[in-house]
C-alpha cells in the first residue's frame, strides 16, 4: 500500500474511531506517526483537515470534512480494483463486509454458507448492527452489504433487494395454556410477561406500533439488544417473547416452549439486502447478490420451524 493509501485509510481510521489513539491501534502505527502522516495529507491538500484542540479530535474542519468523503471513497474503489485485478473469472478472491440487524441475524448463515460454497476464498466478515448505524456504514463505505428492513425509512442511494418477509410468533412456556392455542392475539400477548429488544432496535419499534394499533402496553419484564440474550431468557420457560421467524434457527424445536402465530392483526415487514447504488458493483458483492437471489429465503427458514408450524403451513 503507498505512503498516499495509507495516509487516506489513516483519515478513515481516525473518523471510525474518533481517537488518535485508538484509530493509531487499529492502523497498528505509533500515535505520533499517526499524527504525522495526516499532517502530511494536510499539507498535500494545502488545507486543515483534522479540528484539534489541546492536542486531541475534536472532529473535522469543513474541508476535512470533504477530504473525508474522498478518501472514502478512494480507499473504495482502490480495494475492488485490487480485488478484480487478482481474482480470475472463476476464482474469486477478496474480502466482503456485511452487517445485519440483530433480528435478521440468525438467518445470516443460510446466505454466508451457499456463497462460501461456491467462492471459498472470499472471506466474509458479519457484525450485528441496528437500522441506523447499518446504514451509515453502508454510506460511509466501512460495509458493502446491510440485511435490512427495506419498508422503513429512506434509502436513498441504497439499492434493495428482496429477501423474505418477517412475521412473528409469541414464544410461550410449553406447560401454559396459551402454547395449547393455534394463534394468540396481540391484546392477549401484551397482558403477559415479556422479554423484548432494547427501544432503540427498528424491531422493537414496529412491535410497538403493533402493540399501541390494537390499544396494548407490553407488559415488558426483560429487555437486551441481543437476540441470543432473549433467547436464553424464554428458554427456562418463565417469560414470553415476540420473535420473528428468524429465530426458529435458534429456539426452533426446545422442548420447554411453543411458537404460536401471532394474529389480530397479522402484520408482516420485509427483510432484504442494501448495497450502495453504483455502477458496475465490485466483484464480490455482484456474487453475494447473485447467491442471496438464489435463495428461498422464506423456505429456507420454515425448514427450521416447529414441526407443527410446517405442517400448518399452505
Amino acid at each position: 500500500m503507498s505512503l498516499y493509501v495509507r495516509q487516506l485509510h489513516y483519515l478513515v481510521a481516525l473518523a471510525r474511531h474518533r481517537h488518535f489513539g485508538r484509530a493509531a491501534a487499529e492502523c497498528q502505527i505509533s500515535q505520533p506517526a499517526l499524527s504525522q502522516a495526516l499532517r502530511q495529507l494536510e499539507n498535500a491538500f494545502g488545507v486543515p483537515i483534522v479540528d484539534r484542540h489541546n492536542h486531541g479530535f475534536e472532529g473535522f474542519t469543513p474541508q476535512g470534512a470533504l477530504v473525508l468523503d474522498f478518501a472514502r471513497r478512494t480507499l473504495d474503489g482502490y480495494e475492488h480494483l485490487v480485488q478484480e485485478i487478482v481474482s480470475g473469472a472463476d476464482d474469486l478472491t477478496g474480502h466482503i463486509r456485511v452487517g445485519v440487524i440483530p433480528v435478521a441475524m440468525p438467518g445470516i448463515s443460510i446466505i454466508t454458507t451457499a456463497f462460501n460454497q461456491l467462492h471459498p476464498n472470499v472471506s466474509v466478515s458479519v457484525t450485528s448492527l441496528n437500522f441506523t448505524d447499518l446504514k451509515k456504514g453502508l454510506e460511509n463505505f466501512d460495509l458493502d452489504v446491510g440485511i435490512n428492513y427495506l419498508d422503513h425509512g429512506a434509502s436513498t442511494g441504497l439499492r434493495p433487494y428482496f429477501l423474505y418477509d418477517e412475521s412473528y410468533f409469541l414464544i410461550a412456556p410449553a406447560d401454559h395454556s396459551v402454547a395449547r392455542h393455534d394463534t394468540v392475539t396481540w391484546t392477549e400477548a401484551g397482558r403477559l410477561p415479556l422479554c423484548m429488544l432494547t427501544p432503540d432496535m427498528q424491531n422493537r419499534r414496529i412491535l410497538d406500533r403493533v402493540f399501541a394499533s390494537v390499544g396494548a402496553s407490553p407488559r415488558t419484564v426483560i429487555e437486551t439488544n441481543c437476540a441470543l440474550a432473549l433467547c436464553s431468557h424464554v428458554r427456562p420457560g418463565q417469560w414470553f417473547a415476540v420473535v420473528p421467524n428468524t429465530f426458529f434457527m435458534m429456539v426452533g424445536n426446545w422442548s420447554q416452549t411453543r411458537a404460536v402465530r401471532l394474529i389480530e392483526p397479522t402484520i408482516t415487514n420485509t427483510i432484504g439486502m442494501m448495497v450502495l447504488e453504483r455502477e458496475p458493483q465490485p466483484p464480490a458483492v455482484r456474487a453475494f447478490i447473485e447467491v442471496a437471489e438464489e435463495i428461498a429465503m422464506a423456505e429456507e427458514l420454515m425448514r427450521y420451524a416447529p414441526a407443527h408450524l410446517q405442517a400448518a403451513a399452505p
